[in-house]
This record gives structure tokens, sequence and C-alpha cells, in this order.
């Protein structure tokens, strides 16, 4: 359970930084490039993301956070799996295809339905099947906590993306 730390007891937070300074520091970080995919009624879906993180080892667990204006959002809320499909230097065109508005993403992207019917995208880097075992709302967007299920890697070398550019590991 994610505790949300206010207390009559807490000394006054301090105003937190603008939205602009925030946006600012955040380009300066460099991401790998995922597909987050899952499955509902039958539709397959997913968009690209940055906000991935391990959270522990034992249990293998990771987070993403998934802003709720998302397509993708209510279809993981309610299937409860997701698949981290971490996208491989060679798969830049398959990142942009995920970052657009695209009605049918997978229809021309190579991929298998895992054990649990999740689409996982295929020669990635690497990959992680999760099922949710939390969420919390933060602001606009809803962190998902996953129990890792399934993974593999593949030994391809994932693609970065930085200050708003794709970038591969070599030019980094």
């Amino acid at each position: 359970m994610i505790h949300d730390i206010k207390s009559s007891n807490s000394p006054a937070r301090p105003a937190p930084v603008d939205c602009d300074t925030f946006r600012r520091v955040m380009r300066a970080l460099a991401g790998t490039v995922t597909v987050i995919s899952t499955e509902n009624d039958g539709g397959l879906h997913g968009f690209t993301a940055t906000a991935v993180c391990s959270v522990c080892a034992d249990p293998p667990t990771i987070l993403i956070v998934v802003n709720r204006s998302a397509r993708t959002h209510a279809h993981i809320s309610c299937r409860q799996a997701f698949v981290v499909n971490v996208i491989a230097e060679d798969q830049r065109s398959i990142a942009e295809k995920f970052s657009t508005k695209d009605n049918d993403p997978f229809g021309t992207v190579p991929h298998s339905l895992t054990a649990n019917g999740v689409p996982m995208i295929d020669d990635t880097s690497a990959f992680l099947e999760c099922v949710v075992r939390e969420m919390s709302d933060v602001g606009t967007h809803t962190i998902f906590i996953g129990s890792i299920i399934n993974a593999s890697v593949s030994g391809k070398v994932p693609l970065l993306y930085y200050d708003g550019q794709y970038l591969n590991l070599k030019a980094a």
C-alpha cells in the first residue's frame, strides 16, 4: 500500500518547483524506450513509455506510470496485466508507431501473445510480463506496481530517449 505522507505533526512543506522547470529537468534524464502493452476484450493496446522502474528483486517487482487520459490506461486497469517491451535500437519505428494515436498499432508490428494472452513485441531487447499487484493515483497519473511473472533478455542493445530525441547507446 502506498501511503500519502501528510500529517498535522509534519513541518510545513516547501512549494513544489514550477511545471516548466520540472519538464526541463525530466528531459535531462535519459531513459530506456519501452512499449507497454496489454489486451482487453480481444483488443491489443499499447503506448511508448520511459516511466518504468525496478521496485525490488524479491519478489521481482516493477512499476510503470501511466497518464489516466492515455487510451491504454483503462485497459491495463481492467485487464490487470501488462508487458513492458524494451525496444531495441533497430526498432525505433515501433517506438514511433506506439507514440501516435494509431487505432491498431499491432496491425503491422510483429508480435505474439504470452501464455496469459498479453501482446509481446517480437525481437525486443528484453521484456517483462506482469500482473498488477497495486495501483495508486498521483496527480494525473496512476502508478501500476506489477509482479513479474515472465521475463527474458535477448542481448540486443536498447533504444534510449533523451531531451525529446531517440538515441542509440553508441551515440550517447
